[in-house]
């Protein structure tokens, strides 16, 4: 959920992180939208409308048997410098790997 990562953005940017991302398989309308009603202003909403960027990263989640279609699997990643360093996806619809709060952690 992208509302644990604004509340904790200044935590996170204080860490030497660059961005935080936000990517949701949705179009950058959505996004957009979804940032301004989150107070997101310091988060990149990103879209990944075809699920491209969710596809190559193995993380698809097929939501067709609840009128979804092909989303992603909720995840919270660490790059540098290009590189994933930490990858938090999580099982079965669970929220405990992916929190900002563990993100912090593994800073």
């Amino acid at each position: 959920m992208c509302l644990g990562f604004v509340v904790n953005a200044d935590k996170i940017l204080a860490k030497g992180v660059d961005a935080i991302v936000c990517l949701s398989v949705n179009d950058a309308f959505v996004m957009s939208a979804w940032g301004k009603s989150q107070n997101a202003e310091a988060l990149v909403m990103a879209a990944d409308g075809n699920g491209e960027f969710t596809t190559a990263m193995g993380l698809t989640l097929d939501g067709s048997g609840f009128g979804l279609g092909h989303r992603s699997s909720r995840y919270a990643l660490i790059a540098e410098d290009g590189k994933i360093t930490t990858l938090n996806a999580e099982q079965g619809g669970a929220f405990e790997v992916s929190s900002a709060e563990k993100i912090l952690e593994a800073l």
